[in-house]
């Protein structure tokens, strides 16, 4: 009689922590869904004024010519029209935890995407390395893949030391059943000394904790999380022989 009113005890109170739990974590899922929604609104928002100041800003230059001041103002129109529409994306991505996934020729879209940023980093002065094994066909959604490696090429761009190296390989991994192994690199030898645990958080960058000059708010990373995410994949970052590696398994 006992262990039967000890054992009843012990569901009552599984029942009551539960109960509990949920009452607690809900306001936070309410209000976390709430600010998702907000930004994805502001967003489609603030494009519309953004465009008109971008157009009564071409026809002043066209008036009276590029000056400093407009010349500053359509680009500071650029970064933010950028910045909604990552902020919209991620909000997004963040909305549909499923998607549908096809099988898609990984080897074909990071040739693709990576090609695109090749010129842009041999003009800055650095070399840039592109080893694809073809055919190499993953489950995932095409679109989404090639902002992927978009996103991954960009930054490796951006934090790579003056004459570096960027490099993008795209090879197989695994015995049973083969995947995908995405791994885009970049020479920083300054780079023993940062905290690589934070490199997805929403925000977040590197060298915020000193004046840069490189342009960005430290939202592609997160993007391209939540983009793994949704293809059941894992990304993760190192630091090893003054290279920042970026790891993607699909």
């Amino acid at each position: 009689m006992s262990t039967f009113l000890a054992f009843g005890g012990f569901i009552f109170f599984v029942i009551i922590v539960s109960l509990s739990s949920n009452l607690v974590i809900a306001p936070f899922v309410e209000n976390y869904e709430k600010q998702k929604r907000f930004i994805t609104n502001a967003g489609h928002e603030l494009k519309t004024p953004l465009a008109i100041i971008s157009a009564n800003n071409e026809l002043s230059e066209l008036m009276n010519g590029e000056s400093e001041w407009s010349k500053s103002t359509s680009d500071q129109v650029k970064r933010l029209t950028n910045l909604i529409n990552q902020l919209v994306t991620l909000a997004k991505l963040e909305e549909q935890p499923e998607v549908v996934l096809k099988t898609v020729n990984f080897s074909e879209i990071t040739q693709d995407a990576a090609e695109d940023f090749k010129s842009m980093v041999i003009k800055d002065g650095k070399t840039f390395d592109l080893l694809v094994e073809p055919n190499i066909m993953v489950r995932a959604e095409e679109k989404s893949l090639f902002e992927l490696v978009t996103i991954l090429v960009d930054n490796a761009n951006k934090y790579c030391d003056p004459n570096g190296n960027v490099k993008v390989q795209l090879s197989t991994t695994g015995r049973r059943k083969k995947k995908g192994k995405l791994q885009v690199s970049n020479t920083y030898k300054e780079g023993e000394s940062i905290d690589y645990s934070r490199f997805f958080e929403r925000f977040y960058r590197e060298d915020e904790s000193h004046n840069s000059k490189r342009k960005g708010y430290g939202i592609g990373l997160s993007m391209a999380e939540s983009m793994v995410k949704l293809f059941k994949g894992h990304i993760s970052v190192s630091y090893k022989n003054d290279k920042i590696i970026f790891t993607v398994i699909i």
